[in-house]
């Protein structure tokens, strides 16, 4: 029995973990998780994404499984030639999103077509145990279709779920679904690897009355068993008393005074969580080594954003609110004028609007950061000799020799809500012992209910948690790490061709965070131009005006003759009248 001090408390690991990770040495297991990938159980872990939030996630589920005891075999959808579902042994995890009008993305296109296919029999993927993991917005008419699809396929070819299949949700957020998806995972998987290994050893050994109910019980306390081994990892690779807990201790004695009669807030926590011990994910490897080069007198232009289609800075001549301010979603119109462009457009083109941080933000931001007096330096990028993230590569969304300033107002969205593995970043870089406690808290599994109340629900972002928590100095390298990439809005179109489209009328709903909002609600802060890039759709029938709206159906429909009007009522929620 190898036992391990963590903090004033013993905690036994390895006979459950002996038990749990059949086949691995015992008596060692925490350290063996780090070191001893090559023979940790693996599964095939497939990705399918159109703007990079399935890779994201697929990506987050591999680094998360080597704390678990896995090794994943990452692909991309399209890469057939990697991997052969026909003879694949492992368990499959798939995460896919949707695009389009409920499409499954361009990179899966071609294993869609391949399970398609009528001649397959019904056996034919009999062999195989997946999860799926699928991502979609609520507010197109076909939710998740793109995951939908292939796990309906893959039943009706015989594969079988050992893991319930999870819808994601960008409308409200994916996390709410995600990170819970991401959670139950390991535990769906290591119950699988068991029923294999028994399925196995059957025939050579009689399983002992009451064998199953034995591993079903241990799986609560192997669970607890794997979330300690992770804070030793974390913090205290040595086997020395972790740092973590002993701040949980230091909390626990200040809460009892301090927060008793307090509400709790983004800064502050109350019982029982404030006196919890944490569960907190593993930091997520740094591997970005970022260095602040002054510039040489070369000035930025816009066409420096990356982008596979051909971008058009277009002036922005209307911006006006549709919906009276009672209305339940506002609505604003944006008009944008391209008679000076050089580009054609068929009705089903889809233009692709890419809005631009708030100014006033980014100096916020760069002020906050000490950054300031670098705005105007160029980011010059490399990955760190000595990282431990496997396939680290340099952000594509990040252009190469441009300013500070343009990455932060072009190219990173810095509104965006941040996740639990920034979070978690974010706590190891404050100097004040309740701040870090606190960041530990919204990062950790006891937190959830505060992460979704003060973070996502507030949909605070960087610079507010920034600001929120002032002894928080996180390097640079780590924020272009974690921020997304400023994904632009898509809005098909329909038209008629007796007009010469001199104009895009862009409809959208606004909300607290929109950046489309900001625009319409600050004429004095707005932007001049806006910019776009085109991409091809599906047709819609001609028409009599030249309308864009999010998705192919609403542009359809503001060509109707009587108008069109959002939800509730009608007096009060109308778009457009003839």
């Amino acid at each position: 029995m190898h036992r391990v001090r963590m903090g004033g408390a013993r905690f036994a690991v390895s006979a459950i973990c002996t038990r749990a990770w059949a086949g691995l040495p015992q008596g060692d297991c925490p350290r063996y998780f780090s070191t001893s990938l090559e023979v940790m159980r693996r599964f095939l872990l497939l990705y399918a994404t159109q703007h990079g939030q399935a890779k994201a996630i697929a990506e987050e589920i591999r680094e998360k499984a080597v704390a678990h005891g896995f090794s994943a075999d990452l692909h991309c959808m399209s890469e057939t030639d990697k991997y052969d579902l026909k003879t694949e042994t492992a368990p499959l995890v798939v995460v896919v999103s949707t695009t389009g009008t409920g499409d499954p993305p361009d990179t899966a296109r071609r294993f869609v077509k391949k399970i398609n296919d009528k001649t397959l029999p019904v056996d034919y993927f009999a062999h195989l145990r997946y999860g799926l993991l699928g991502l979609g917005d609520s507010e197109y008419t076909y939710f998740c279709n793109g995951g939908k699809v292939i796990d309906r396929r893959l039943q009706e070819l015989g594969a079988r779920r050992f893991y319930d299949t999870g819808h994601a949700d960008d409308c409200v957020g994916l996390e709410l679904v995600v990170e819970p998806w991401i959670d139950g995972l390991w535990a769906a998987l290591a119950k699988l690897f068991v029923s294999s290994s028994e399925g196995e050893m059957s025939g050579a050994l009689t399983a002992a009355p009451g064998a199953s109910r034995t591993t079903d019980a241990a799986k609560p306390e192997l669970i607890h068993v794997e979330s300690q081994v992770e804070l030793l990892r974390l913090d205290d690779p040595g086997g020395k008393d972790s740092e973590v807990s002993e701040q949980n201790g230091a909390s626990r004695g200040q809460s009892s005074a301090l927060t008793a009669d307090f509400e709790p807030s983004l800064t502050r926590s109350v019982p029982p969580l404030s006196l919890a011990s944490l569960n907190i994910p593993a930091l997520p490897p740094d591997y970005l080594q970022v260095h602040l080069q002054e510039p040489v007198g070369q000035e930025e232009c816009q066409a420096s954003v990356p982008s596979v289609d051909p971008i058009f800075q277009v002036p922005i001549s209307k911006a006006v609110q549709l919906t009276t301010n009672d209305a339940i979603k506002t609505t604003f119109l944006v008009e944008l004028d391209i008679s000076k462009t050089d580009f054609s457009y068929q009705p089903g083109d889809a233009f692709n609007i890419i809005c631009p941080n708030s100014d006033s933000e980014v100096q916020s931001l760069l002020h906050r950061l000490q950054l300031t007096d670098q705005r105007e330096h160029h980011v010059l990028l490399k990955i760190k000799a000595d990282t431990k993230k496997r396939g680290a590569a340099l952000p594509q969304h990040i252009p190469e020799k441009c300013s500070l300033q343009f990455i932060l107002t072009w190219c990173l969205e810095i509104r965006a809500i941040p996740k639990k593995a920034l979070l978690r970043a974010l706590a190891d870089c404050a100097g004040d012992t309740a701040e870090r406690r606190r960041l530990q808290e919204l990062s950790s599994s006891q937190g959830a209910a505060d992460y979704t109340r003060f973070v996502r629900g507030a949909r605070a972002s960087l610079l507010d948690l920034l600001l929120a928590f002032p002894s928080c100095q996180p390097p640079l390298g780590l924020l272009l790490e974690h921020l997304p990439k400023l994904q632009p809005r898509p809005y098909s179109c329909a038209r008629y061709p007796s007009l010469l489209a001199q104009q895009i009328l862009s409809t959208y709903p606004g909300t607290r965070r929109s950046l489309w909002s900001w625009w319409a609600r600050e004429p004095a802060s707005r932007p001049s131009s806006a910019s776009c890039s085109t991409g091809t759709g599906s047709s819609w029938p001609a028409g009599d005006g030249s309308l864009v709206g999010p998705g192919g159906d609403t542009a359809q429909l503001f060509c109707a003759p009587c108008g069109f009007w959002g939800s509730g009522l009608r007096s009060s929620n109308f778009y457009f009248k003839k």
